[in-house]
């Protein structure tokens, strides 16, 4: 299985950048740089990052934030603010899991938010 670490790793060395390059493009809130030690760890998967560089790395690399929390293990901020019951929840989850298996022949293309419904009913969410 593919990890955070190893796709990073791969983008960068995909985009010519060597890690002190990358690390300079990445940022703290506060502005600041990471560190090439910092990448490494996280390169090595020896670190898992918090949100906000897991969305720095992709913003960088070019890549879907969505992919990079899912290595993580994490769920998209944007995801949690969704206010789901535990029934939409399990039927999201479960059409995530359905694509993954099935391939992406006949799933639609919509963001998780568009995929849960408004209403009451589970059923118009797959």
């Amino acid at each position: 299985m593919k990890t955070f670490g190893k796709a990073v790793r791969e983008r960068r060395k995909a985009l010519g950048l060597t890690q002190r390059e990358l690390a300079t493009r990445v940022r703290f809130e506060d502005d600041h740089s990471i560190s090439a030690t910092y990448l490494c760890l996280i390169e090595h998967d020896l670190y898992k990052p918090r949100g906000h560089i897991i969305t720095e790395f992709a913003r960088v690399l070019g890549m879907n934030p969505d992919v990079f929390f899912y290595l993580v293990g994490k769920v998209p901020p944007d995801v949690c603010e969704l206010d789901a019951t535990n029934e939409q929840l399990e039927a999201a989850f479960e059409a995530f899991r359905r694509v993954l298996r099935d391939g992406c022949r006949g799933a639609s293309h919509k963001p998780v938010r568009d995929l849960i419904p408004r209403g009451d009913s589970v059923d118009s969410a797959i």
